[in-house]
């Protein structure tokens, strides 16, 4: 057993980590060939890239490069954290921003192999090119599976007339070697993406994009002409896994350290993944004991519980505490026990990222919050 104890001088928290071995609607597409990814070129570096302003309120966690182009006003970072580099009215902002416009269009002009439905909720959907029908606006309502079939170069591009809106509490799942860079939200005006949603795909906008309170978007935010607007969020650039056509490349390299705080490296490896039976396009299964879902408040400390599994093995698992690693492991099968100590008030956010010895990789986060005690009024006896 491996114990260690991290200390944050500039923060008001200590964590000691223990670690040790351990029916829907089908739309069907209807192309003939595989659909091609969408080219990001040079934005696909960015996290997030925007038009007109980028406005970050609370703590915030961009994991890839911000960029700005030709607008000036980036504001909320500080408190915000941008693990890249930020481009803001310079030469590398405007290629990507030309890159972005390039990408666009290509999206929106692909030819659709199946007309989605208003509302995405509770659809399973096959790799595709997904339009808009007779009502131009695109709402997810609860979940929407995206099926790659055992492919994980599988495309999935959803062309939006108008405005897409996500409600509150809503998620992208993939299954079956899905992967969030391979998935595109082509938005003709503007994307409001709901509190507490978990997204999955680069959302590509003609005008803004509205993030609402403590939203997770493995993928990127991409606004060619307006505003992206963010709240308490977190947005990991999406890589495809080694071996696959997606933008981006392998993952091992964890490009989400930059800036985080945290201890060294555990190389335990014990010499080899789990047996498998077919090759292997998912990701690593987590659990996370605490905060549950939907807490509304945790306390000043607590203790979570992190397991991973998968068929091929775990390669590495990072853990990240509002936006700062706190370990990095590499372990076949993982299981850390995480507590945390003087947490201080306000909105928090646990992360944990996985991978799989295939290159498969897969997230999760809790956003939570360490509310103020009330305190009872002083009772008076004569």
């Amino acid at each position: 057993m491996i114990g260690s104890f991290l200390q944050f001088p500039r923060t008001a928290y200590s964590v000691f980590v223990l670690c040790a071995g351990l029916s829907a609607l089908l739309l069907p597409a209807t192309a003939t060939a595989a659909t091609a990814r969408v080219p990001l070129a040079t934005a696909d570096a960015f996290a997030t890239l925007a038009g007109s302003t980028i406005t970050n309120t609370g703590n915030s966690v961009l994991n890839g490069e911000l960029g700005l182009h030709p607008g000036t006003a980036v504001t909320g970072f500080p408190p915000g954290l941008v693990n890249g580099a930020q481009h803001v009215t310079d030469a590398v902002a405007l290629q990507a921003k030309a890159d972005l416009t390039a990408a666009y269009l290509d999206a929106a002009g692909r030819a659709f192999t199946a007309e989605a439905p208003k509302d995405l909720g509770g659809s399973v959907l096959v790799p595709g090119v997904y339009r808009t029908g007779s009502v131009p606006s695109l709402h997810l309502t609860g979940n929407v599976t995206l099926d790659a079939q055992g492919d994980a170069n599988a495309v999935f591009i959803f062309q939006v007339e108008s405005t897409f809106i996500t409600a509150t509490d809503s998620s992208v799942s993939l299954i079956n070697g899905a992967q969030s860079c391979n998935v595109y939200w082509q938005v003709g005006s503007s994307a409001t993406i709901g509190t507490r949603t978990s997204l999955r795909g680069n959302v590509l906008a003609l005008t803004s994009i509205s993030v609402q309170d403590a939203a997770t978007i493995d993928g990127r935010l991409l606004a060619r002409n307006g505003a992206v607007t963010l709240i308490n969020d977190t947005i990991t650039r999406a890589q495809c896994a080694a071996g696959t056509t997606g933008v981006g490349g392998d993952e091992g390299g964890g490009d989400n350290g930059g800036g985080a705080v945290g201890g060294g490296n555990d190389n335990d490896n014990d010499g080899g993944g789990l047996a498998t039976t077919g090759p292997d396009r998912t990701g690593p299964i987590m659990f996370v004991s605490h905060p549950r879902p939907g807490a509304a408040c945790t306390t000043r400390d607590f203790t979570t519980s992190i397991s991973t599994r998968d068929r091929a093995g775990i390669r590495r698992v990072d853990v990240f505490l509002d936006g700062r690693r706190l370990r990095t492991t590499r372990l076949t099968r993982l299981a850390l026990t995480v507590r945390i100590r003087g947490l201080q008030i306000g909105r928090h956010r646990l992360t944990v990222v996985a991978w799989d010895r295939a290159g498969n990789r897969a997230s999760t986060t809790r956003s939570f919050a360490r509310c103020a005690v009330q305190l009872a009024a002083p009772r008076f006896t004569g």
